[in-house]
């Protein structure tokens, strides 16, 4: 554990409020890193600690939980802090996918007979359970690549959609 890293984690630790007991456990760690996520005012130093994180994994599921939260633009720095390309690579096909998911409006991409297969099962379910386009979910009803995607695409629809807290994560209310 480097110097640098526990000097982020005690500065974390003020920004949070939430106290570590053994900062070279990484699952000690990530309840700290979590509750940075949450705090806007805290992003800073949650950017610094990903380059220093030993494990990279756990820099990964930082990087993956605050892609969402970020600007577009701003979300490459975040990635390029990863040490491991694969795990870079990863990074940047799920923050295309957000983007996706978030510009609202999929069903251009429809023109596209196979564009699902170019989607995770992530995003596929992400959609499947939180889009409002018929042309998506009735795509995803036809071509989901699970029986789970497939079902949730085909589902009747609340008038108050889901709003589960993580994208891919049902309240179960369906």
């Amino acid at each position: 554990m480097s110097a640098r890293l526990d000097d982020v984690l005690a500065a974390l630790v003020r920004c949070t409020g939430t106290p570590i007991a053994d900062t070279g456990d990484e699952h000690e760690r990530w309840p700290l890193y979590m509750a940075a996520c949450g705090k806007g005012e805290c992003l800073d130093l949650l950017f610094s600690a990903v380059a220093l994180e030993p494990v990279p994994s756990v820099a990964l599921g930082i990087v993956l939980h605050v892609l969402g939260t970020l600007p577009e633009a701003a979300r490459p720095s975040w990635i390029a802090r990863l040490p491991l390309q694969d795990n870079r690579d990863y990074a940047t096909r799920r923050a295309r996918e957000i983007g996706i998911h978030q510009s609202r409006d999929v069903t251009p991409l429809l023109v596209d007979e196979n564009v699902q297969d170019t989607w995770s099962d992530w995003l596929q379910l992400l959609l499947a359970e939180r889009s409002t386009e018929p042309a998506v979910l009735h795509r995803l009803a036809r071509a989901g690549r699970t029986k789970r995607i497939r079902r949730l695409a085909s589902a009747p629809r609340d008038p108050q959609p889901d709003r589960a807290d993580r994208p891919g994560r049902s309240t179960g209310r369906r």
